[in-house]
């Protein structure tokens, strides 16, 4: 009797092979492709700032966090990328960062940007930044705090943005200035106020408080509104991006967090014959937010002691058409502006 033949091997398409053979209708597998491994994984390591890369890291170099400083560091990695893609960085720009951390966002923005300037007022996290940005020929990292004083920048970096602008325009390009950073808690208002201030930003993308998000977009009439709102809402145009949970960072903040975008808007700005004076207004009509708007413009021209500041803010009332009974904090930003301008020329 004749023995049949051997079968091929069960799931093969032909003897000795030991593919599957392609289903009718669909496309057969594609070769799989060894995998290249990081050529240095501890750089791909570093690149994901992650609790766990945070706490080695830190353990290692014996580093505690100092919570005066408010440092928190954003590991969620989707929002450090929506962070990144909200600010929109072009090959021009001059970026301007506050807090470098470990420089993981920092080296995301040295690979977009013309130049950054990074500041770092912690001498141990300042170290851990350069030795990360070693090859960022692009950065400037300024060690020390970003204020010189509650309403002033330090003139380090101020110098340091200087210097960004003179590189840029003697290649002959042109760009923005742009404010990207997770903001210390701590500054993130003096920052915000004093750039607007003294060296307008374009565009800012931070992570604040949600409770100063809130302020720097707030309306009219709404509980968040203040000085801030003013101030900010005189100039830009606002919006909540990402509302953050306190697990986005490490260590765990007790309140939520937001990445806000501002968009400087020229016009507006121009708007505002003093810039310094108003500012310095705004601030002292918010003071005493709760109180009479009329009680206060009296007291700023001289107190109701002196007929001649009573009879001043009479006729402010009169050209505005104010009820006797309103409150700062039911009149928009550009009533504002109107107001100081009228308040400084009635003198």
């Amino acid at each position: 009797m004749k023995r049949p033949a051997a079968k091929p091997p069960r799931g093969s398409g032909r003897p000795g092979s030991s593919a599957k053979p392609a289903r009718p209708g669909r496309r057969p597998p594609r070769p799989s492709r060894p995998r290249t491994p990081p050529a240095d994984p501890a750089a791909a390591q570093a690149a994901r700032q992650t609790t766990a890369y945070l706490k080695k890291l830190f353990s290692d170099v014996g580093f505690s966090i100092d919570a005066r400083r408010g440092q928190n560091f954003l590991v969620d990695l989707n929002l450090l990328d929506l962070l990144e893609r909200t600010a929109g960085i072009e090959p021009d720009d001059i970026v301007l960062e506050v807090g470098s951390g470990t420089a993981a966002l920092t080296e995301r923005l040295s690979r977009a940007a013309f130049r950054v300037v990074t500041a770092e007022i912690d001498p141990r996290l300042a170290t851990l930044a350069r030795d990360r940005l070693i090859d960022c020929e692009n950065v400037e990292l300024v060690e020390g705090d970003v204020l010189a004083g509650k309403h002033q920048l330090a003139p380090a970096v101020l110098a340091a943005l200087d210097a960004a602008v003179a590189a840029r325009q003697a290649e002959g390009r042109t760009g923005r200035f742009l404010l990207v950073a997770n903001l210390p808690y701590c500054v993130a208002t003096p920052v915000i106020s004093n750039l607007l201030l003294v060296r307008p930003f374009d565009a800012a993308t931070v992570t604040v408080q949600r409770e100063m998000a809130e302020r720097m977009i707030a309306t009219p009439g709404s509980g968040s509104y203040n000085a801030l709102s003013v101030w900010v809402g005189a100039q830009c145009r606002g919006e909540i991006v990402r509302v953050l949970p306190p697990s986005a960072f490490w260590p765990r903040p007790k309140i939520d967090s937001a990445i806000v975008r501002l968009d400087l808007e020229p016009k507006r700005r121009q708007a505002i014959a003093d810039l310094p004076g108003f500012h310095a207004f705004v601030r002292d009509i918010f003071c005493h937010r709760r109180k009479l708007l009329r009680g206060v413009l009296i007291r700023l021209a001289g107190g109701k002691q002196q007929p001649a500041a009573v009879e001043r803010v009479a006729r402010l009332y009169q050209t505005f058409g104010f009820d006797r009974s309103i409150r700062a904090e039911e009149l928009a930003p550009e009533t504002f502006v109107a107001l100081q301008q009228a308040f400084a020329a009635s003198e």
